[in-house]
């Protein structure tokens, strides 16, 4: 890998996983500025998590405060007609908008206001 791949710094700022495992959401802080660096960490903390979760979001904020926002939905999500959360309910609302027909996993990745 080299350093233009290198996953930046993350700081933990926050991890609460849902009900029955179904869902966790994480929200960082890492040392570097920008949308690649934002992307780098979200793939590095998303590798893996289909192993435990079938969903997750993940905030990113970058060092110098722009917030980007990663979606993930796994092969064993299950559409939660009980969303609770603003998580939950981004993650029901971005599972709606695709198309059945495509492959999972499902991941967005966006610039938050």
């Amino acid at each position: 890998m080299s350093q233009e791949e290198a996953v930046p710094e993350i700081t933990l700022l926050t991890r609460e996983e849902m009900d029955n495992k179904t869902m966790r959401y994480t929200e960082v802080k890492i040392a570097e500025v920008g949308e690649e660096a934002a992307r780098l960490s979200v793939a590095d903390s998303f590798s893996g998590l289909n192993d435990h979760f079938s969903s997750g979001v993940m905030d990113v904020f970058d060092a110098e405060g722009n917030k980007y926002r990663a979606i993930y939905i796994g092969d064993t999500y299950i559409e939660n007609f009980s969303a609770k959360n603003e998580y939950e309910k981004a993650v029901l609302e971005f599972y709606r908008s695709k198309d059945k027909e495509d492959e999972k996993p499902y991941i967005k990745f966006e610039e938050m206001d």
